[in-house]
């Protein structure tokens, strides 16, 4: 799922199969309000609540895009997980995080994560919460503008910088 939104987000385009990602970086102008930004991407391979977190994904992130499929219990478990690595990493500091969950485009019958979930875990986080599809690209720019004023809020340097770091 990360995978497809970041191509969604960077090429327009739905991409329906690669091979798994290992990391790879992406770099996109955005703006936002009167504002452009060169973003920096990068799309971490995936992770499970054993991986040890290089220092790669702490030190000169700016902020955080933790995505899990509404259709994967698992995938929320993770990210919970994955979150709380990141914090401690961090220092226990308040981090500009947007928590999305991919797949709502699929059927009802097949989600295994209501959207009221998601809700509640961003709201204890502090953070920003969307769903979105990568597939019928629902909200995937939104994400990307989200994190960019989360960034601003939590850190209060919109104005003296116009590069983000993500992952």
């Amino acid at each position: 799922g990360k995978t497809s939104l970041a191509h969604q987000f960077v090429e327009g385009k739905f991409v329906e199969c690669y091979e798994p990602t290992v990391e790879s970086t992406y770099n996109k102008m955005v703006v936002v309000g009167k504002d452009e930004f060169q973003l920096q991407l990068v799309d971490t391979a995936g992770q499970d609540e054993y991986t040890i977190l290089p220092h790669s994904f702490v030190i000169g992130i700016h902020g955080y895009v933790l995505v899990y499929s509404v259709t994967s219990l698992h995938s929320f478990q993770v990210v919970k997980t994955l979150h709380n690595k990141l914090f401690e990493s961090r220092g226990k500091t308040r981090m500009p995080v947007v928590l999305v969950g991919n797949k709502a485009d699929l059927a009802l019958q097949s989600r295994e994560v209501r959207m009221d979930e998601g809700k509640k875990l961003a709201e204890s986080w502090g953070a920003i919460f969307l769903e979105s599809s990568a597939k019928e690209s629902q909200v995937t720019q939104g994400i990307f503008t989200k994190i960019i004023e989360e960034i601003d809020r939590v850190d209060n340097s919109y104005g003296r910088s116009t590069g983000c770091c993500l992952m």
